[in-house]
Parts: C-alpha cells; structure tokens; sequence
C-alpha cells in the first residue's frame, strides 16, 4: 500500500512540531543532566507536551478544507498525538511526558512514533 497524500502545508507543520519536540527534549536533558536543573527539565518537557497538543488546531482547517485521501487519517492521528499529550500534562507525570512518543524498544536514532507516523503520507 503506497503512502496516504495529505496537504503539504499539513505535513510542515507536522514536520516544524517534530523538530520542536526534538529540540525541547534535548534541551530538557542537558538542563536535567548537565545543569542539574529539574525546573527547566520540567518545562522543556512541558512545552514538548504543548506542541504536541497544539497539532489538531494548527493542522485542523487546512486539513478540514482538504479532500486528499490521507486528510482524515493524518487528522485523526494528529488528534490522538494531541490527547496523549494532554493526558501527560493532567498527570503532570515527567516520566510520561519524557516517554511521549517512544516504545518501550526505541533505539537512539530512531524516528519516534509521530516521525513514523508522518513517513506514513506525503504531499497532495
């Protein structure tokens, strides 16, 4: 089965939010592991969660106007991207946050769950 298409500017977002949590995440380990500071590990962890939780709104009207045969599927995902993220916030529990979109077998490296998740679309 080939990849599901969806609207290019869906999938940069996706994309821009995959490079944010990225980033945060290695933010909130040199803070946690290098500064000691587990504030700022909380934070860090915090706005990765937030990202995660902003993709449905952000992505939500260009994919609602798109008739591409993946727009429902990347929506629906996005969607479950978003509500596993605020869970994590309600339990305020850094462990989920931190293991928000890692299996249990995830190798340094490797893409995490919403990386793999995009690979599975690509452009209308």
């Amino acid at each position: 089965m080939g990849k599901r298409k969806v609207p290019q500017t869906a999938l940069e977002l996706a994309g821009q939010a995959a490079r944010d949590v990225r980033r945060l995440e290695a933010e909130a380990a040199r803070a946690l592991h290098e500064d000691g500071d587990t504030a700022a590990h909380r934070a860090r962890l915090t706005e990765k969660c937030l990202v995660l939780e902003a993709l449905p709104e952000d992505a939500g009207p260009v994919l609602a106007a798109s008739s591409a045969d993946g727009a429902a599927a990347f929506a629906a995902g996005l969607e479950d991207f978003a509500r596993r993220a605020a869970m994590a916030l309600s339990l305020e529990s850094i462990f989920f946050m931190g293991a928000l979109l890692y299996p249990e077998d995830y190798k340094d490296g490797e893409p995490n769950d919403l990386e793999r998740f995009m690979g599975r679309f690509e452009a209308a």
